[in-house]
């Protein structure tokens, strides 16, 4: 069994192990989880408001005090899973290169996570063969910038003059290409070994390094 059938299985068993009572936070955080786990396993169109029910363990009428349609279930189960938002706060007395390296291992140890990484395969599967997905995900895409703290970070520190940057949007994009677009796609693909550890933090330090040279305001 791959390890992202048995997350699915165990979020399964958690959500559908419906023991004791539960208040509201509980059971709209099981739904989401039989959402994502049938998402995971069996795609959009399967995964029918009737499906996660049974998987949550609540009816469907439960379902829908929580979710007005499959359609908004699925969008609050992107934004909170897929785009939620990851807080970063750095030291000012670090130097530049050593604030953005904590950044984009914090932004890795997040993406990189079993089921972040298990929404993200379905979700590109599904947008190649579902257009009402392919429509959630065009529509909810502009959040992804949002999530990261990558913007904002280069958007203080143009202010300030430290880098010279003329288009923070497309820098952010440069920058998570340089640093984490390769190990994403390698998670994602298989199709090299992941980087993983120590060589994910070495990999990360030479596309910081390489991204600040260009940019840097003392050169």
């Amino acid at each position: 069994m791959s390890s992202s059938a048995a997350l699915s299985d165990a979020r399964k068993l958690r959500c559908c192990d419906h023991n004791g009572t539960l208040d509201d936070v509980e059971r709209r955080t099981r739904i989401l989880n039989a959402a994502s786990s049938m998402l995971t396993t069996h795609g959009y169109h399967a995964a029918s408001m009737d499906s996660i029910a049974s998987c949550s363990g609540m009816s469907k009428k439960t379902l829908y005090q929580f979710f007005e349609s499959k359609k908004s279930l699925f969008e609050t189960l992107i934004i909170e899973r897929l785009f939620a938002p990851i807080p970063y706060t750095p030291v000012e007395t670090d130097p530049l290169h050593k604030q953005l390296q904590l950044m984009m291992l914090l932004i890795a140890e997040q993406l990189l996570n079993e089921e972040r990484l298990g929404l993200l395969k379905s979700i590109i599967t599904e947008t190649t063969r579902n257009p009402a997905v392919r429509q959630i995900v065009a529509d909810l895409f502009h959040l992804s910038g949002r999530a990261l703290p990558v913007q904002q970070w280069l958007s203080k520190h143009v202010d300030s003059g430290d880098l010279q940057i003329s288009d923070v949007e497309e820098a952010a994009d440069l920058l998570f290409s340089m640093t984490l677009g390769g190990p994403l796609l390698a998670h994602l693909t298989h199709c090299k070994p992941p980087k993983e550890g120590e060589n994910l933090t070495h990999f990360i330090e030479y596309g910081v390094n390489t991204f600040l040279k260009a940019h840097s305001s003392q050169k």
